[in-house]
């Protein structure tokens, strides 16, 4: 179970009960400029309502200020890391929607920013089109006002929710092992993008990571069962590590990156 649910009970967000009737708010901080205002622009293109703050400080105020329904993070930024701000954030709210939307990072830093309660990760080297397809999957959720925290929807068959560790398969469930649990949900933070071998290793063992290469595909291996009656979902070794990813998951296409649109808008300047 995530640490920061321990000893909480989680509650429902009575702010958004008219939900349907406005757009989803969403709250990015971001200390690169040009990043920030071009991701801006193809989240409002999709029908989002974004503000932008340029550091985690910033970030932490305007959440006080007027709650957003989703909050897209950094995790490297001035003032405040996106690290602590998501730590300030869930001492107060376990239900609204956190995504690290950075370039990978140290595994150290990513498992603290996913056990302090940020439910996903989006990597800025993927394509826009990746970020939108996670949040638009997130809408749903919430105007149909199905916000838990760390379910994780894998494909149309498959969901599991890490903070119980139910694995939902067309409606039969299964309690996880806790280190099969961990494994999944490590993988599910990173789906249908490489889950890094140094990045599971610290998430499940920590620091006491020596040798650990067989222990790893031993829970790879369970992974596998575990979600072997959803013929969608396939968890491959790729020699870094191990991805997660659903056949029919359009986020599995090739599509510019932001990294590259950056590139075309500063060539046009």
């Amino acid at each position: 179970m995530p640490p920061y649910t321990k000893n909480r009970i989680f509650h429902t967000n009575t702010e958004n009960n008219n939900m349907d009737e406005q757009k989803i708010k969403i709250l990015y901080a971001e200390d690169d400029t040009l990043c920030a205002e071009l991701t801006k622009h193809i989240l409002e293109k999709e029908g989002f309502e974004v503000k932008t703050t340029a550091d985690g400080a910033q970030a932490w105020n305007a959440y006080r200020e007027n709650r957003p329904d989703l909050l897209l993070l950094d995790l490297d930024m001035p003032e405040k890391d996106g690290l602590e701000v998501t730590r300030l954030v869930r001492e107060h709210d376990t239900q609204t929607h956190i995504i690290v939307y950075t370039t990978h990072s140290e595994p150290a830093k990513e498992i603290a920013i996913l056990d302090a309660g940020a439910d996903e990760f989006v990597c800025k080297e993927r394509s826009p089109e990746v970020l939108v397809a996670h949040l638009n999957h997130i809408r749903t959720k919430i105007l149909q006002h199905k916000q838990t925290p760390h379910l994780f929807r894998l494909s149309e068959h498959t969901t599991y929710q890490a903070a119980t560790r139910i694995l939902t398969i067309d409606g039969s469930r299964t309690e996880v092992k806790p280190t099969d649990g961990r494994m999944l949900q490590l993988l599910c933070a990173k789906r249908n993008e490489v889950a890094e071998r140094e990045y599971l290793v610290q998430g499940i063992w920590g620091n006491a990571s020596m040798n650990k290469d067989p222990e790893l595909k031993k829970y790879a291996s369970h992974v596998r069962t575990l979600l072997k009656d959803d013929p969608s979902l396939t968890l491959k070794y790729t020699g870094d590590g191990y991805i997660l990813t659903d056949a029919t998951s359009a986020t599995n296409q090739k599509h510019t990156t932001l990294k590259d649109a950056v590139r075309s808008i500063l060539r046009h300047k």
